[in-house]
């Protein structure tokens, strides 16, 4: 009787263990690997490249497809339409939503543009396109400046009341410059408005270190050339942005 109750007490304790050891690999709670933040400095620069490879590549398509004739440009935008849907496709950090945006909105301009062109448009409208292309490629290089701090800071005589991007000067500055990129003079102003004075003119062709710019990208703060610590402003629709070499 009592062989039978000690194999009994010892089977029971099996089940028990057995039920236990269930139970606890059954609540197993996996580990929690924690999720790097993309937007930080340590991030930031990568995740910026992965985006701009496609606006460089884009770049390279336009500058083929306006050195193109006509007949030959239907595979030249076939090809741009692949990488604008390779950008599309990028997914990139809430950070990155602006630069994405604005890079969307140039390509399609562009791509629209030379749609018209084979469509035969009139001049007007492809000057538009172009035009608007020209902005909103400005705007997309200012918005790539700012998320990697390459604005050089705002001087002491910048106009208040006015949010410009004053990031510290990194180890290693990229500044920008502007450029005339049309045949007349644009005209600097003391302020970001058409009804300030105009404190210099940028001849065609001519170079300006840019300093700043206005909250909502519309205006630039450049040093006037040849005048060392003089600075003015100028709309950003009118000039070319570029990093100096």
């Amino acid at each position: 009787m009592k062989i039978f109750e000690t194999s009994a007490a010892c089977l029971i304790l099996a089940l028990f263990m057995s039920s236990c050891g269930n139970t606890a690999q059954a609540t197993v709670v996996p580990s929690i690997t924690s999720t790097p933040d993309l937007c930080g400095s340590a991030f930031l620069p990568g995740e910026v490249d992965k985006a701009h490879k496609w606006m460089r590549e884009f770049d390279d398509a336009t500058l083929l497809g306006t050195n193109t004739p006509r007949d030959q440009l239907p595979p030249v935008i076939s090809d741009m339409q692949r990488i604008r849907r390779a950008a599309e496709d990028q997914i990139v950090p809430p950070c990155l939503a602006n630069l994405k945006s604005l890079q969307l909105a140039h390509m399609n301009t562009v791509i629209n543009t030379l749609v018209s062109f084979l469509s035969g448009a009139s001049q007007d409208v492809l000057n538009q396109g172009a035009e608007l292309a020209r902005e909103q490629h400005n705007a997309y290089a200012v918005e790539y400046a700012r998320l990697l701090g390459l604005t050089v800071v705002v001087p002491p005589t910048s106009t208040p009341g006015v949010s410009l991007t004053d990031t510290p000067i990194p180890a290693t500055p990229v500044a920008l410059q502007v450029s005339n990129p049309g045949t007349e003079d644009l005209n600097l102003y003391s302020d970001p408005s058409l009804d300030s004075t105009i404190v210099a003119v940028l001849f065609p062709g001519q170079l300006a270190r840019m300093v700043g710019q206005t909250e909502d990208g519309l205006w630039v703060q450049v040093e006037i050339p040849e005048q060392a610590g003089q600075f003015g402003w100028i709309e950003t629709a009118s000039v070319s942005l570029s990093p100096v070499p």
